[in-house]
């Protein structure tokens, strides 16, 4: 149970943490020591008790968007609000997300994971034009980039560090119904 964290520190928490300051979001654990003192992890797990009654909770991540434990020190770590639980075709809607990007998000992700995490750009994008038509795919494949969704390293596409984050990657496996481990 995280310490007794005043009020105005629990809303400064909540608002460096839910405004988005900026491309990449998230705020580094150096920025919340800076802003909230030395005891910003108790704001952080206090933030998190009011927040789960929201069904969203907040994550500490490393630089290659690997969950943290709510531990030690944390300074170099991301901090991230995200959702408890999968959101609704509604809910992704009214977020910005349009369905043929997440469709095109989890066919890349899902033929990514098959082939180890990452693959060619040509290759990736020759298996998406089979299942999805228009100018868009180009489109919507570099928004995924740009987001970090997906992430390119020279001709290849990885899975991005936001995917590790927000996507439940064994459920999206689970749902597509293959059999495989990357």
């Amino acid at each position: 149970m995280p310490a007794r964290v005043p009020a105005a520190k629990l809303r400064k928490a909540a608002r460096m943490l839910l405004y988005r300051s900026g491309a990449r979001p998230g705020v580094k654990g150096w920025e919340l020591a800076k802003s909230l003192g030395g005891d910003y992890l108790d704001a952080v797990l206090a933030l998190n008790s009011v927040l789960e009654l929201l069904g969203l909770e907040v994550i500490a991540v490393d630089e290659k968007g690997q969950r943290l434990n709510m531990e030690g020190d944390l300074r170099k770590a991301l901090f991230l609000v995200v959702l408890k639980e999968n959101p609704t075709v509604e809910e992704a809607k009214t977020s910005g997300w349009r369905i043929d990007d997440l469709a095109v998000l989890s066919a890349s992700l899902l033929y990514l994971l098959a082939k180890g995490g990452r693959a060619a750009r040509n290759e990736l994008l020759s298996v998406l034009k089979l299942k999805f038509k228009g100018p868009r795919l180009s489109y919507s494949l570099e928004r995924l980039i740009r987001l970090g969704y997906l992430e390119e390293d020279g001709d290849q596409i990885q899975i991005g560090w936001r995917s590790r984050v927000e996507v439940d990657l064994d459920k999206l496996v689970g749902v597509s119904g293959l059999s495989f481990k990357p």
